[in-house]
């Protein structure tokens, strides 16, 4: 019995820490989000001033804000958060990753297209940020599979079939 409580404990601890990674994850995606939709004049002028072609420059303008809205969504609807965390993951690897190569001096001069909070940061800051934030998405991924694992099948999860805990009951069991 003091296995079962035991185990039951720690799942509840991970859905309590999946919980605060997804609020975390939500307080970061809703204000990015919307800043980009709100001040849309701001955020495409910085878009265009990156170092890349101004076609990818409007994918971009038009798939983040899109993209960063759908992550919301999903991270708040129990049945899409793995794509949610996914969705996190992805596109926080992809900043994280091209505030990276302009840390590295790939660029001579490069302006920060973001918006909110983050237009204050420094690119080191910036960089430390999103790695903050790549970790919680990556761990939020982590939880949602542990989770997902542990209720699959009750006590089957805990290292036997259920074909064996069948067989378990009805061996011990006294009619």
């Amino acid at each position: 019995m003091e296995t079962a409580a035991t185990y039951q404990n720690q799942i509840k601890r991970k859905r309590i820490t999946l919980n605060v990674v997804i609020i975390l994850l939500l307080l970061l995606w809703i204000p990015v989000g919307i800043d980009k939709i709100t001040d849309f004049t701001a955020f495409k002028g910085g878009i265009l001033r990156q170092p890349f072609s101004d076609s990818i420059g409007y994918i971009l303008i038009y798939s983040l804000p899109a993209l960063e809205l759908i992550t919301v969504l999903a991270l708040v609807m129990e049945k899409y958060r793995k794509a949610g965390l996914i969705l996190s993951t992805v596109l926080m690897t992809a900043f994280t990753a091209y505030i990276a190569v302009a840390l590295m001096g790939a660029w001579e001069k490069l302006p920060c297209g973001c918006g909110s909070v983050i237009s204050g940061m420094n690119w080191t800051q910036h960089f430390f940020f999103n790695l903050f934030f790549l970790s919680l998405s990556i761990l939020g991924l982590y939880l949602w599979h542990k989770l997902r694992g542990s209720n699959a099948g009750g006590e089957a999860t805990e290292g036997a079939s259920a074909k064996r805990h069948i067989k378990k009951y009805f061996l011990t069991s006294k009619f």
